[in-house]
């Protein structure tokens, strides 16, 4: 098998699991328990939460709040900032677990357009209270030049959305008053987090929030501590390598766009404005859906959207924002790598997909 969807859930390596395996063994008990063993449990977590922290941001500063995963950051995330009807700021191009965690936030939410060639966000002469947006869009893969954006919204609440760009790219966070991420993307087996900055005023406030959504709304519940300590470790091993991977995985990211032009195909984003790991791509005339499961038989396992909308009866909310038409907006195929894809799986998929057109 040729597993090409690792923007949906990258592959844990025999290192990550084995060590999953273990701590589910060694760290099963209750940690909100009383006795000795929790108290030992409790500041395993504590001393997990201050590297996860200093891995991400180079601070041991910033609060992080375990969740299950990016959905659940997201839903909790609207918790914590909830009770007040604020205009917000934010872009079509965003996840659907984000926008629908704003939309229970306020009913006043503007949508920055999208340059259409490459699908980059400008902020001209706007006002707002709070602002989300993508480090990393997931379908397309474009890179937004995130501290200029907030660098334009002085006062307002910033949220990144670093998903798709945790443990792969450094992170820009000046700005940012609440970072997102999930280990899963970095081959975590599940675990996401909400990072909190020591220099958000609000941070108090929203942890208070959080605890009550947890322990009187029951809304959310603790994160198993076995999966909190795989995501550090599988982080901690993934930046070990972050720029060598970088440049391998770019490599793998252009052959893969030479590839696509002999078949007359074209990649969505041009390569300088998208992350490597991420090659989006149309396919006039055709069905995204459909082609994913004719990849399927071949061997190759790719995606028609994000994560969340894959096989969804609507068009790509990211596409018509760029532009384009309903009917193309249902042909895209999303190409994410990962540090262990290799050369030769690109050129499977090549073939692989120069097959299936042909039997359209």
């Amino acid at each position: 098998m040729v597993y090409l969807d690792n923007a949906a859930a990258a592959r844990p390596t025999p290192e990550t699991a084995a060590f999953f395996a273990a701590s589910l063994l060694e760290d099963f008990c209750n940690q909100e328990a009383a006795h000795g063993a929790a108290g030992v449990l409790r500041k395993k977590l504590k001393e997990a939460e201050e590297k996860f922290s200093y891995l991400l941001t180079g601070s041991s500063d910033w609060q992080v709040v375990w969740c299950p995963g990016g959905t659940d950051a997201f839903a909790l995330l609207a918790e914590g900032i909830a009770g007040r009807n604020m205009p917000i700021l934010t872009s079509a191009l965003e996840h659907p677990s984000l926008l629908a965690a704003l939309k229970r936030l306020s009913g006043d939410i503007r949508y920055l357009s999208p340059d259409r060639k490459t699908g980059r966000l400008q902020v001209r002469q706007e006002t707002c209270a709070l602002a989300a947006f993508h480090l990393v869009q997931s379908e397309t893969g474009t890179i937004q030049d995130a501290e200029s954006l907030f660098a334009a919204l002085p006062g307002a609440i910033h949220i990144l959305d670093a998903v798709q760009a945790a443990g792969k790219m450094p992170l820009p966070l000046a700005g940012t008053d609440i970072l997102t991420v999930s280990g899963n993307k970095f081959g975590s087996p599940g675990c996401a987090a909400l990072l909190l900055s020591p220099r958000w005023k609000e941070r108090k406030i929203f942890l208070r929030r959080c605890l009550k959504a947890r322990s009187e709304k029951y809304l959310a519940g603790r994160m198993q501590p076995a999966a909190v300590f795989t995501c550090v470790k599988a982080l901690e091993k993934r930046l070990e390598t972050q720029q060598e991977d970088l440049e391998k995985v770019r490599a793998l990211n252009q052959n893969a766009r030479e590839g696509l032009a002999r078949l007359g195909l074209e990649a969505t984003v041009p390569a300088a404005d998208a992350s490597p790991y991420i090659l989006h791509l149309t396919v006039p005339g055709h069905q995204g859906g459909v082609l994913v499961r004719m990849l399927s038989e071949e061997g190759v396992m790719v995606s028609s959207g994000s994560a969340c909308a894959s096989e969804t009866d609507t068009p790509s909310p990211a596409l018509t924002a760029l532009g384009f038409r309903k009917k193309e907006a249902f042909s895209g195929l999303r190409i994410s790598f990962d540090n262990s894809s290799r050369p030769e799986e690109v050129k499977f998929l090549l073939s692989s997909l120069e097959s299936v057109l042909k039997k359209y």
